[in-house]
This record gives structure tokens, C-alpha cells and sequence, in this order.
């Protein structure tokens, strides 16, 4: 909200509570109301003085008192148990400073609730007095007194019309409900009135039409300052407007006081829910309504924090009462635990005389504590037909309000006689045990949209979500177990208390939204379960989603008959019950690159901090999967792991929830090199000795992944190939892989901003351990281009080429991998001295050349390819250029079988995308239509559409492993004979003036 719509807010709520009727009972404001003195706004302890007896008119019209005539302050009196201000009729008096509300009128109402004690029916004893004395008739306003057999007396504007209520008279050690009432606009004859109890005892002629300007003090007590007699009585409340009162407000009035102080009324006692058979709504009763001569009140608020006006359909004898159960309410909000709502202490009860149509009701929120209501959830104004709130009645009504300021507003409001009602707020979603309650899912079970409440699971059926659910926490409740279905992401804003179980079944994933340290916390855990190769002689790779006490150990992880065993010997078995695996593999790793001694041994019983690698081979199960649980605290927030300068370290995702490998790259990218290397081990790999691994590493950076290839670095075997591919954005639950620092090192980071869903519909999550993950994704439009080298019948090396604005032509760190392997026979990208499996630039130029480094160790066969590509455009031919012969072969039609001598070569082969340059190979049409077959009558390898057989350097014949069978270097015919050559395939290699061209023909 910008400053001006703020102010403008604050304003309209202002003037909305300001203007409202919050005088007594609602009738009155400021500009009326010129003092309201009530006992119940004392804040001292009992029978103590009262210096000061402050005004609740908001004009400030304070009644104090001096050292030796201060009342006492009675904190439980006769009036209802309510206080009282105790005068001792010596000479006790309270001084109100004069003030221009207090006369100057065409009308004045008082109203005094007091019990008088000290009435002797000769003895002026004053309620109230304005005036100097009885001789000074220029500053005589009013008084009102007993005197002469305790009669009620009052005198307006001199004592000249002084009346009083004979014959009715009154007693000491009663509690009364009085009022005086004056209108000059009247007959002489009415102008003047005393009530008692809501009911008219005289009425009497005054000749004044108007109230005098006195300068005269209000005295409470007495006639006057200082007069010789004073009244002793307890006060509970006293109350003046400048004005006469209309008939609809009188009655508004006399029913606050009524409820307040347990004082019946002589007439229209239309507010009972005062009565203890109704509930003893006795505080802050206000109400709309208009009398039986058409006179009306519209808009009330009172003493309360409630507000109802613009009845829609008021008429005669019709009115709208409204109670509150507590005297003076300290408003907080706590757990209905019959709907899981947070609901206002204060209860009130409305009571309704007539149909007065629809209503707007309004709280003044400012003695509200809302800072628990989270600003997603309305607050809400129920009806319920009983006090328990349990909204089960078809009946009951639930309103939203408009929150503007301090202000909040239903409106057209339809309220029904005899209701209850107070305010609500949702915070929580709650499984009772059998059924939810509060979510906006089917069934009221959490959805996606309920991220600002929090989850309550109680004891009893498990809870199951079944669908996406976005909750602000969750409290697991001791017994209780909330299932999350296969496929199903359960996110949540901030902490978990789990006393419980949580069940992530499946692909079903948790993420945490909040940026500070874990404050997970319970006796509770969450279930996990994660697939890993079964092969005995495989590593997996993992990292654990939970901890028990902070950290992990191995020894803790189950199956599903219980927790797994563990023996020394180096082979597992699957056959006992849990399956036994071996300890002899288990593995974490930190230290230099390719340093086997950087390999760090663990017991079942080492400490694992959340984010570190650890390895753990297979179970030797039948199966294709094994299936490990995890039960712990669930990993959550931030998490620092050191990395010295140069080093490799085994870390993986420490929580329940795949993580975008790029933005983890990116928050680290000043720690490491920013690539992830995913070790596989093949499924073909059958012994436990290094030298006979068959395994390689996976490269994933900001621009891509590619697959393993098989490590030939001489550690292991270099046999087998990848079974998996290439990795995707997303790293899956419990995945370990390794990272490489930088040239500083320091702390890598995990935190939940990294924390991502992935699903498998969308091909973008794989499980390094043989399980896939699902992922979610959004579409990435950048170009990729996948190129293999491939020896035949051995490994296949992928390269990964990528185009982003964010890279340039030269290193960037995240743009561009490392290779991590070092082959027999390799292929990688040479940039600057650095050997890259992955390379990107900022764009396809069309001038642009990217040398390969190739290192041959067994020469041969080697095949050039294009895997697949990403987003390349049509127009855009990719070659592999052979400097040695200045040939050019377009890679998007055809792969390239090239026969390469053992040796080194880092500037013979290169990849470019020039037009021009492919266009010297076409323009000899002669090279390029030239083509081989074989002649199985002859024997013969034939040399197709090739007529000038002297611009044949020479042809060379290979067979399938890449041995050169035969030389041709003077071609005097178009025949090769290989007759005398076994049956199988054959690469025929013919290097001319312009080129070489090579075919690929089967003998038979």
C-alpha cells in the first residue's frame, strides 16, 4: 500500500470510530456527551482515595478532589459486584472545572446511578450542583438534590421553579437508577423531568428555555462547592448530555445502566440477557432502536469495541440490544477446538425487539492483538445459537470482514434474536483424527493456496494427502502420522515439530520455504524411503534427507523388514531378515583430486553432518532396487561444509526434496569450480577390485549435464558404458556426488532456496543410485548440442556444447566443465590449456572455431557424432574440421568414422559452423558422390561415381576394431580386392585431392 492509500485508510477508519456513537450505550459522542464518570474506569485498589476520577466522554472534564474531601474507591460494591466511588457525606465533594458543554444548552440530561446513605429527609443532600451558591442566581444553572422527606429535587436556572417528586420519595441504602431531563423547546409544563428506574415520577413547569452560561464549577456531592451538607452515597456512574435526550435514546440508555448494575427498570426493560437466565450479558450493552413516537437511534458503539448501524427496516418499537459477557475484557484469541479456530475471548449476545432489516456491524480493532492472524485468512464476525461456537446449527452465520485500519466491517448483516457472537480467525489446518477441518482442498485437507496456515495433525486414522498442499508449519501431535502420497509435494513456510511420523510415500517430496538455520524440532521422524542398485559390487552414492540429533549414521538406516544389518565381510547378503550389507564399503570423501588415499573409512556408527557423501554398496537383492528408508528429524535450512583450496569432497543433498543443481552452483560458485561430477557404476561392473571397476562420472553445470563414461584412466578397467543419462537440473533425495574447490576454497552452502520438486513426467530428474525422481521444470530455450567420440565396440565419450548469454568466449567458471576423467582414447574441448567435457559460448557464431583435444592410445576407428541437440535452429550445419587434411564433414547429417594413429593431437580436429567451409567439399562433385560397395561375386570393394582415379591418393580398408587390413596408395582401377579377408565390417577410408570420404560396407 503506497503512503497516500495508507493515509486515506487511516483516515476513513478514524472517522469512522470517531464519528461514531460512543457515549453510554451508544447514544452520544463528544459533541454531546460532556461528562461520563464510571466507577469501572478506576484503575486502583479498594478503599483507597480517589484523587481523580477521570472523564470518559473524551472531553476531558475530570472530577478531582483535595487531600481532605477524597471519596474512596470501593472495588466491589452493591451495584452488580461492580465499583463504586464511595462519598462520606462529612465532606466529600468532586470538582469538575466549569466547561462550556456543561450548560450554555437548550436541553441537559443527567443520569446518576447511586445509593444514598445518609438522607434525612430535612438536610439538602446533592447529587450534582452548578452553581456559586444559592444567592448568586447569575452563575445558577442547576442543581439536583434530596430534601424535604427525601424528595427528589431539582432546580433549573435559579431555585424560582424548583419542583421535586412528591410524593414519591427516597431511601437510604437503595440502589437507583436516576434521571433529570430538561428541553426549553417544550411546554413549560414538560420541560422539566425526573425519572427513576426508567419510569416518569413528575414532571414539572419551568419557566427557563434555556440553560445559563454559569461559571460555576460542577460539584459531585453537594449543591455546591463547599456547601454545608453533603450527600453520602456510592456513585457507579454519572452521565450528562447537552441536550435532551429523545425517547429511543433514553430507553438505549436506561437498558445500559440496567444490564450494567442490575437495576430493574419500572418500564421498557426490553434488554434481558442481563438476567442469569439469559447469561448475564451485562457490560457494554449498546442498541439501536426507534421509540413508539417515531424518535429513533441509528448508530451505536458505547463502551465496547462494537458498532452497529444503518438498520435497513427500523420502525416503531423496534430495537437492536447487544451485550457483552466480561466487564472489562483483556481481548485475546484462543483455539476453539471445536472448529481449530482461533477465536476473540469476548462473547457477545444480541437481542432483538422487532425486525430492524439488515445491519452493518464494525469492531474497533485497536484492543485487539491480531499480530497471530496471517493477513491471507479474513477475520470473521460468527452467530452461533449457543455460546459453544461450534457453528453445527444450519442457522449459524459466518461473515467476513473488511479490514480498513483499525476498522473491521461486515456489512448487510441479518441478525437473528437470541444469537451469540464474536470474532474468528482461521490459523490452522487440523486432522482431528478422522477427518481434516480449514483446508481449501476436497475434504477440507490442505491445498497448495493454504501456505499461510499451519498443519495440526492429531492421534487416531492416519492423515493422508492426497494432493499438492503449501502449509505456513506442522505439528505432528505425539501418536499421530500424516501420509503424503506418491507423487505429492508437501511444502511448508517455516519449522516442523514432529512428535508423530510423517510418511513421504514414493516420489513424494517435503520442502521448506523459510532462510535461517533448522528449527525442526520433535521426538518424531520423517519416513523417507530411497532405491539404490542392487549389484553387490556397485557403489551408491548417497547423502541422507534426515538426522537423528543433528547428524546421521549409517548404522540407523532400514529396510523394510527393520533395520539393516551390517558384517565385515566385503560381500552382502540379502538372504537374511533385514538384509545384511557389507561395512567394508563405506566411504566419505575430502582431499586432493584423484588421491585414492583421500578416501576416508566410516563405521556404521560415524557422524555424518547434513550435506556430507558417503558411500555403500548394494544388497545382492534379486530385484533391480533395493529400498532403503531413512527415519530422522527432517533436513531443513542452512548448512556449511569446508572445502580446503583445490580439494574434491563427496557432499549431496541433505534434504527431503530434489535441489536445483544451478542454483546451488550458483550460491557456491565462489567455493568451487561449478561443476557436479555424479559417479555410476555400470551394471555390468562384477568385482570388487578397482583395477576391475567398470564406472565413470556424469558432468553437471550451469549449462548442461552429460553422461559417464567409463573411467580408463588406468585405476579401473575402462570397460562398460553408462546405462543412465546425461544428468538433468535436478538432484534427487539422498544423492551423493562430488565437487571440486576453487583456487580459495571455503565454505559450500545448502540452503532451502535450492530446494526444488522434480518429477519424472517431465524427464528431468535421475537417480544416480537407479532411482528416478519426478521433477517439474520449466522449459529451458537455450541451445545444446550433444557430440559423442566412440571407439568401436568400447566407450563412448560425451562432449556437451551449450550457448547462454551469461557465458563468454573465454573460461567461465559454471559455464564450463573440467573434465574429471583422463581415457585411454579421449576427446574433450581445449580452452585456453584447460580440458573441458563441457563448453559454452554466448552465442553460435558462424567465424567461430572450437578445437578438440584428442588423445589416442590405441589407434583405430574412432566415430564423430551428434548425440542430440537442444533448440538448434535449422540453418545451423555443425562440422568436425580435420586440420591434416583441411576436411570438413557435417556432423547434422552423418556420423564420421576417421581412422586417428596413436599420438596426441590438440589442434588437428575442431568443430565450426562456417557455411563457406562446407562448401569445399561440395564443390568437387566428384569427392562427394563418390561412394563404396561390396561385390560379393568378386570379393571386391567397388569405388563408385568416381572418374578420375588418379586424384586418389590412397585407400585404406579397417576392420571393426580399428586395424588397418590394407593399403592401396596408386588406385589403377576401381576395384579393392579383400577376398581373402574374414566376413565382417569394414571402414574404407579414401583420402583424394579434396578430401577423404569414408564408407562402411559388410563383407559376406
Amino acid at each position: 500500500m503506497n503512503s497516500q492509500n495508507l493515509l486515506l485508510a487511516l483516515c476513513v477508519s478514524f472517522f469512522m470510530f470517531t464519528n461514531a456513537q460512543t457515549g453510554p450505550g451508544g447514544v452520544g459522542n463528544t459533541s454531546s456527551n460532556g461528562l461520563w464518570l464510571k466507577a469501572d474506569g478506576i484503575t486502583q485498589t479498594n478503599n483507597t482515595p480517589v484523587v481523580t476520577w477521570s472523564d470518559a466522554s473524551g472531553n476531558n472534564n475530570h472530577a478531582s478532589a483535595i487531600t481532605t474531601e477524597q471519596p474512596l474507591f470501593i472495588s466491589n460494591s452493591s451495584f452488580n459486584n461492580m465499583p463504586a466511588v464511595r462519598l462520606d457525606g462529612i465532606n466529600d465533594q468532586m470538582l469538575i472545572s466549569d466547561a462550556d458543554i456543561l450548560d450554555g444548552s437548550s436541553g441537559l440530561t443527567f443520569f446518576a446511578v447511586i445509593r444514598p446513605n445518609n438522607l434525612n429527609g430535612s438536610t439538602p443532600r446533592g447529587i450534582l450542583g452548578k452553581r456559586i451558591s444559592y444567592t448568586v442566581s447569575s452563575n445558577y444553572a442547576y442543581t439536583w438534590f434530596f430534601w424535604g422527606s427525601n424528595y427528589l429535587n431539582t432546580d433549573i436556572n435559579t431555585q424560582n421553579n424548583r419542583f421535586n417528586t412528591s410524593p414519591t420519595s427516597f431511601s437510604n441504602n437503595t440502589n437507583y437508577l436516576l434521571k433529570l431531563g430538561f428541553n426549553g423547546s417544550l411546554p413549560s409544563n414538560e420541560r422539566t423531568q425526573i425519572d427513576n428506574g426508567g419510569n416518569l415520577v413528575t414532571s414539572s413547569t419551568e419557566s427557563s428555555t434555556s440553560i445559563i452560561n454559569s461559571n460555576a464549577d460542577l460539584v459531585i456531592g453537594a449543591l455546591n462547592h463547599n456547601y454545608s451538607s453533603y450527600l453520602g452515597a456510592d456513585y457507579a456512574e454519572v452521565i450528562h448530555f447537552n441536550k435532551d435526550l429523545n425517547l429511543a435514546e433514553e430507553i438505549i440508555v436506561n437498558n445500559y445502566l440496567s444490564a450494567k448494575y442490575n437495576i430493574n427498570l419500572s418500564s421498557n426493560d426490553l434488554y434481558t440477557h442481563d438476567n442469569s437466565s439469559s447469561g448475564n450479558f451485562d457490560f457494554n450493552v449498546a442498541g439501536i432502536g426507534q421509540a413508539s413516537d417515531g424518535s429513533n437511534h441509528t448508530d451505536s458503539q458505547g463502551s465496547g469495541i462494537v458498532r452497529i448501524n444503518n438498520p435497513t427496516n427500523l420502525n416503531n418499537n423496534e430495537y437492536l440490544f447487544w451485550g457483552e459477557k466480561t466487564a472489562n475484557p483483556t481481548y485475546t484469541f484462543n483455539t476453539n477446538n471445536l472448529t481449530h479456530t482461533e477465536q476473540l475471548n469476548a462473547v457477545w449476545r444480541v437481542q432483538k425487539i422487532g425486525n430492524v432489516g439488515s445491519v452493518d456491524i464494525s469492531f474497533d480493532l485497536s484492543a485487539l492483538d491480531l499480530s497471530g492472524k496471517q493477513s491471507c485468512q479474513p477475520l470473521q464476525l460468527i452467530f452461533d445459537n449457543d455460546a459453544d461456537f461450534s457453528m453445527t446449527d444450519s442457522s449459524d452465520e459466518v461473515y467476513n470482514l473488511t479490514i480498513t485500519g483499525t476498522t473491521a466491517t461486515a456489512t448487510n448483516v441479518s441478525v437473528r434474536n437470541n444469537r451469540y457472537f464474536t470474532l474468528r480467525y482461521t490459523d490452522e489446518i487440523v486432522w482431528n483424527g478422522t477427518a481434516f477441518t480449514n483446508g481449501s482442498g476436497s475434504a477440507q485437507a490442505p491445498s497448495d493456496t493454504d501456505e499461510c496456515l499451519k498443519l495440526t495433525v492429531k492421534p487416531g486414522t492416519d492423515a493422508v494427502i492426497t494432493s499438492h498442499a503449501h502449509v505456513r508449519e506442522i505439528e505432528i501431535e505425539t501418536g499421530a502420522t500424516l501420509i503424503v502420497n506418491d507423487g505429492v509435494l508437501l511444502e511448508v513456510e517455516n519449522f516442523i515439530n514432529t512428535n508423530g511420523t510423517i510418511n513421504l510415500q514414493g516420489e513424494a517430496q517435503l520442502i521448506q520455504n523459510h532462510n535461517y538455520p533448522s528449527s525442526n524440532s520433535g521426538s518424531g521422524v520423517l519416513i523417507k524411503k530411497q532405491q539404490g542398485a542392487t549389484n553387490p559390487f556397485n557403489y551408491n552414492f548417497w547423502s541422507s534427507p534426515v538426522n537423528n540429533g543433528g547428524s546421521w549414521q549409517i548404522g540407523a538406516i532400514e529396510e523394510a523388514n527393520g533395520i539393516i544389518n551390517f558384517h565385515g565381510n566385503p560381500d552382502a547378503d540379502a538372504t537374511t531378515t533385514p538384509i545384511t550389507l557389507s561395512s567394508t564399503w563405506l566411504y566419505s570423501y575430502n582431499g586432493l583430486s584423484n588421491n585414492y588415499a583421500s578416501w576416508n573409512k566410516l563405521t556404521t556408527s560415524s557422524t555424518l553432518a547434513p550435506g556430507y557423501g558417503y558411500t555403500m554398496k548394494g544388497s545382492g537383492a534379486v530385484s533391480g532396487e533395493q529400498e532403503y528408508i531413512f527415519k530422522g528429524i527432517p533436513n531443513d535450512g542452512n548448512y556449511a561444509i569446508p572445502i580446503a583450496a583445490g580439494d574434491d569432497i563427496l557432499i549431496g543433498n541433505p534434504y527431503p526434496s530434489a535441489i536445483d543443481a544451478e542454483q546451488f552452483i550458483n550460491d557456491n560458485l565462489h567455493v568451487i569450480n561449478g561443476s557436479l561430477y555424479f559417479w555410476e557404476h555400470f551394471s555390468t561392473n562384477n568385482s570388487h577390485n578397482l583395477s576391475d571397476y567398470e564406472g565413470g562420472y556424469a558432468i553437471r553445470n550451469l549449462m548442461m549435464g552429460t553422461a559417464a563414461v567409463s573411467d580408463a584412466s588406468g585405476l579401473t578397467s575402462g570397460n562398460g558404458s553408462a546405462s543412465k543419462p546425461a544428468p538433468p537440473q535436478h538432484i534427487p533425495v539422498g544423492q551423493g556426488f562430488f565437487v571440486r574447490a576453487s583456487s580459495t576454497g571455503g565454505n559450500i552452502h545448502f540452503n532451502n532456496g535450492q530446494r526444488a520438486f522434480a518429477k519424472e513426467s517431465l524427464n528431468e530428474s535421475v537417480f544416480f543410485k537407479g532411482k528416478t525422481k519426478k521433477v517439474t521444470v520449466k522449459k529451458d530455450e537455450r541451445t545444446k548440442v550433444w557430440l559423442s567420440f566412440t571407439k568401436p565396440n568400447e566407450m563412448t565419450k560425451q562432449l556437451g556444447l551449450g550457448f547462454d548469454n551469461k557465458a563468454t568466449i573465454g573460461y567461465d567458471k559454471g559455464y564450463d566443465a573440467i573434465s574429471y576423467d583422463d581415457l585411454r582414447n579421449d576427446a574433450n574441448w581445449l580452452l585456453n590449456d584447460e580440458t573441458l567435457a563441457i563448453q559454452a559460448l554466448p552465442a553460435i557464431e558462424f567465424e567461430n572455431e572450437l578445437p578438440l583435444k584428442v588423445k589416442i592410445t590405441d589407434a583405430g576407428i574412432f566415430k564423430f557424432t551428434i548425440d542430440k541437440t537442444e533448440n538448434l535452429s535449422d540453418n545451423v550445419d555443425i562440422f568436425l574440421k580435420d586440420n591434416s587434411s583441411n576436411a570438413f564433414y557435417n556432423l547434422n547429417a552423418n556420423s564420421i568414422d576417421i581412422h586417428i594413429a596413436k599420438g596426441d593431437y590438440n589442434d588437428r580436429f575442431s568443430i565450426v559452423f562456417k557455411e563457406t567451409q562446407r562448401l569445399n567439399i561440395e564443390h568437387n562433385n566428384d569427392t562427394e558422390k563418390l561412394s563404396v560397395v561390396y561385390n560379393k561375386t568378386s570379393g571386391s570393394i567397388i569405388i563408385n561415381n568416381f572418374n578420375n582415379l588418379s586424384e586418389i591418393k590412397n585407400a585404406k580398408v579397417y576392420n571393426s576394431i580399428g586395424q588397418e587390413v590394407k593399403l592401396i596408395k596408386n588406385l589403377t582401377s576401381n576395384s579393392i580386392n579383400i577376398s581373402n579377408k574374414a566376413n565382417g565390417v569394414y571402414i574404407v577410408s579414401i583420402t583424394t585431392n579434396n578430401g577423404v570420404k569414408t564408407g562402411k560396407i559388410i563383407k559376406y
